[in-house]
């Protein structure tokens, strides 16, 4: 299944558009129909350096949608 998202690679560099391949739900998890996502401050922080996190790393942790 395919999914868009935005990724950011490197600290200091621009979020990114990409579409992305998503594996099957594994135990545990359920799969959500998303309608809309957005970044926050947050999410700046990656870009930003202040908040360290393994990279590259899909953003938009605020998000609605359908089970």
């Amino acid at each position: 299944m395919k999914t868009r998202a935005a990724v950011i690679h490197a600290v200091g560099e621009k979020w990114e558009v990409q579409d992305l391949d998503l594996n099957e739900p594994g135990d545990n998890e359920v799969r959500i129909k998303v309608m809309a996502s957005g970044l926050c401050h947050s999410d700046d922080h990656f870009v930003t350096g202040d908040l360290a996190v393994d990279l590259p790393m899909v953003g938009g942790h605020e998000g609605a949608g359908i089970v």
